[in-house]
């Protein structure tokens, strides 16, 4: 049997543009997304470049989400939101709607936050938010709470039962970058 897909709406956030349209027109004219990265944290970094996301999400999303979420949620979520818009904003049911979004290793920037701030500041000011926000599965579950749908947690198997029917947001996100993993990341490279 075999079934057909629409892509209704799509949605992006990436160091070549902040949406669909300026990430297609960069491509088009042969922008690089990744660029000179600069700041204090940079000082000690053997590398000094790096793919960051052309627009910050928290210009986009209310503060709350942002205090509560991941970098890589907030990514999720405006790609999310875009996709919804870009397809009208269809009246789904709910039931019936359901989110798969790739993920590299989830929430690894407040886990590592986390960890900075046990160090230097003790356990009493980890934020209550820390468990939600390095799930690995926290950005499909930012965009499944923002729908009100199923989250879907492992690709379809025919023998199972299907929790969602036939309507997805189907996405992918990789982990912001962190002092820490640059760091590591960079003697990595090159050691090599």
């Amino acid at each position: 049997m075999t079934r057909q897909v629409v892509v209704t709406g799509m949605g992006m956030t990436t160091p070549v543009g902040g949406n669909v349209e300026t990430t297609w027109a960069g491509l088009l004219a042969g922008r690089p997304g990744i660029r000179r990265i600069d700041g204090d944290w940079t000082a000690d970094q053997p590398s000094k470049i790096a793919g960051i996301m052309a627009v910050d999400p928290a210009e986009v999303l209310d503060r709350v989400e942002v205090r509560k979420s991941d970098r890589s949620q907030q990514a999720a979520l405006v790609a999310a939101r875009e996709a919804w818009a870009h397809a009208g904003a269809p009246d789904v049911d709910k039931e019936r709607l359901g989110a798969v979004v790739a993920s590299g290793i989830g929430g690894i920037i407040s886990l590592m936050d986390s960890y900075d701030t046990l160090l230097e500041r003790g356990p009493s000011r980890i934020s209550p938010h820390m468990v939600t926000m390095i799930m690995p599965n926290g950005p499909a579950a930012m965009v499944r709470l923002g729908r009100r749908g199923h989250l879907v947690r492992r690709p379809h198997d025919p023998k199972r039962p299907r929790r969602c029917r036939d309507r997805r947001w189907h996405g992918g996100v990789h982990p912001p970058h962190h002092h820490g993993w640059l760091r590591r990341h960079a003697r990595t490279v090159h050691s090599q």
